[in-house]
C-alpha cells in the first residue's frame, strides 16, 4: 500500500529523515516508536503527502507521489486518513459535520457519510459529542474527534501521530482497538508513538515496531512483506463535489489537516 525508498528530509536545514526505506502492506498495523525529535513527524507527515521529501521516493498505491504535481496531491491526500500532532478541527462546527468533512471531498452521499461517522466518533469517543461544538471540547476530546475523521470509511491509509498523547487508560484500549479495526478492513495503519507502553499495546494486538533514531530506522524489521498493490479512487475532482461544498464552511480550510 505505501512504500518510503530511500527518503530523506530536511527540516530547518538539518536532516529530519536519512535514506529511510520503509514498507506498510494492507492490512497492516506498523507502529513507529522514537524520542521526541527522532523525526516521526516528519516520516508521517510525508507518508501522508503533507511533505515532499528532498530526495527518494514515496509509491503510494502504485504511484510515487513525491514526483506529482502539486495539483494531483489533493486527490490522493483525500484518502489518506491523517491525524497529525496537532489536530485541527473547524471550531464552530459540530463534532459530526467536523468528521463527515472526510468523507465529503471524497465525494461520499450525506446519508452514509452521517452513518459512518457515527460509527467511527462511537469507536474512539462517546457518541453523546455528535451535537456539540468542536470549540467545546477539551484538547483531548478534540484528540480523539480528530482520530474519528482520520479513521472514518476507513479511507486505504491511515497514518496517525500520537494518537494516544495525553490519554488515559481507557482510551488508549479504545485507540487500540479502532486502529486495528481499521487493519482488519484492509487499510494500512501508520502509526507513530514516543510511548514504550502504548507501543508495545499495538504491538500486542498484532503491530509490527519500527524504532526510529535520528530520522534512521534502527534494528530490524525495518521492511516487511511488499506492499500488496491496492487502487486509490481516481485522482479527479469529486462527483458529488456541491455536496462537499454544503457541508464545508466556503470561509475555511475543508480538510482540517496540518502538515506536521
Amino acid at each position: 500500500m505505501i512504500w518510503l525508498e530511500g527518503v530523506s528530509y530536511l527540516r530547518a536545514g538539518s536532516p529530519a529523515l536519512a535514506d529511510l526505506t520503509l514498507g506498510v502492506s494492507r492490512g497492516e498495523l506498523v507502529v513507529v516508536q522514537g524520542p521526541t525529535g527522532s523525526g516521526k513527524s516528519s516520516l508521517l507527515a510525508v507518508a501522508a503527502g503533507f511533505r515532499e521529501p528532498d530526495s527518494g521516493a514515496v509509491w503510494i498505491a502504485e504511484r510515487n507521489i513525491a514526483g506529482l504535481q502539486a495539483s494531483s496531491l489533493p486527490y490522493v491526500r483525500r484518502n489518506v486518513g491523517y491525524l497529525p500532532p496537532l489536530p485541527l478541527l473547524i471550531p464552530d462546527e459540530n463534532v459530526l459535520e467536523n468528521i463527515m468533512l472526510a468523507l465529503a471531498v471524497r465525494g461520499q452521499p450525506i446519508d452514509s457519510a452521517e452513518a459512518d461517522a457515527r460509527e467511527s466518533l462511537a469507536m474512539v469517543a462517546d457518541s453523546a459529542w455528535e451535537n456539540r461544538l468542536a470549540r467545546s471540547l477539551s484538547t483531548g476530546q478534540q484528540r480523539l474527534v480528530a482520530l474519528a475523521r482520520a479513521l472514518v470509511g476507513p479511507p486505504p491509509l491511515v497514518v496517525v501521530d500520537e494518537p494516544a498523547a495525553g490519554m488515559g487508560g481507557d482510551d488508549r484500549e479504545g485507540i487500540v482497538r479502532a486502529l486495528v479495526w481499521a487493519r482488519e478492513r484492509g487499510c494500512a495503519v501508520l502509526c507513530a508513538t514516543s510511548d514504550p507502553s502504548f507501543a508495545q499495546m499495538l504491538v500486542d494486538a498484532g503491530g509490527r515496531r519500527v524504532n526510529l533514531e535520528g530520522g534512521r530506522i534502527v534494528g530490524a524489521p525495518a521492511i516487511g512483506l511488499v506492499p500488496t498493490p491496492v487502487d486509490f479512487p481516481d485522482m479527479d475532482e469529486p462527483e458529488n463535489a456541491d455536496l462537499a461544498e454544503a457541508i464545508r464552511p466556503s470561509d475555511r480550510s475543508s480538510s482540517g489537516e496540518e502538515s506536521a
